[in-house]
């Protein structure tokens, strides 16, 4: 696995402090780091995620652009835009992920997009806060394939959308894998892992005890 040396160690990001390939945020208790890597099977492929700091194996908890990598030799970068989104992109301007902070519609810049700030907070949770402190975007939001401690496995019932942890597609592949866990968008009331379009395991309605229920792919 490929390590970067920590150039800039830090637990936010600001509008006049990217962040680039080198430089990592570390949170305030020292347990995660969030910064660029590549992995050894995959070295041209360079990703943005978050990982535990200080072990030796690396295990990273999420991926921002898991399914589009940096692919050019030259290095990209995360800023906090004046619109206050989270925006990496590559060496050429080409925008690989990004942050939406809407609310009802209305885009949180007027309240202070040029004052929002990013912060890595101890439980691995990334967050996006507007310039009056408001919480306008979370990692937690968007998990990869990693429960964190705080993490609620939720179903909105307005839309019916579910959070959803999806396996890397190999061990050095962060890229979507084809097994996904979610909440039942149906009743909310058990969890459910998707194998492709099929269902492969489930945790029966809790009635007191634990009870599982299974189904072949």
């Amino acid at each position: 696995m490929l390590l970067v040396c920590s150039c800039n160690s830090n637990d936010r990001l600001t509008p006049t402090k990217p962040l680039s390939p080198g430089d990592e945020l570390i949170s305030s208790n020292g347990l995660f780091a969030l910064g660029f890597f590549s992995l050894q099977s995959s070295a041209a492929n360079t990703y943005l995620g978050i990982w535990y700091h200080n072990i030796s194996e690396r295990t990273y908890v999420w991926v921002a652009n898991r399914d589009n990598p940096i692919t050019s030799s030259l290095p990209g970068k995360l800023v906090v835009s004046n619109t206050s989104d989270l925006v990496l992109s590559d060496s050429d301007g080409r925008v690989l992920w990004a942050t939406k902070t809407k609310t009802n519609n209305v885009t949180t810049a007027g309240s202070g997009g040029r004052g929002a700030v990013a912060v890595l907070l101890d439980t691995g949770n990334f967050v996006l806060r507007s310039r009056n402190g408001t919480e306008i975007w979370q990692s937690y939001d968007q998990p990869t394939d990693t429960f964190l401690p705080g993490f609620k496995l939720w179903v909105n019932y307005k839309t019916h959308v579910a959070a959803r942890i999806v396996a890397w597609k190999g061990p050095d592949d962060p890229s979507t894998g084809e097994f996904v866990l979610s909440g039942d968008t149906s009743t909310g009331l058990q969890i459910l892992t998707w194998r492709g379009s099929s269902l492969y395991w489930r945790v029966g309605v809790w009635s007191g005890a634990t009870a599982a229920s299974f189904t072949k792919s």
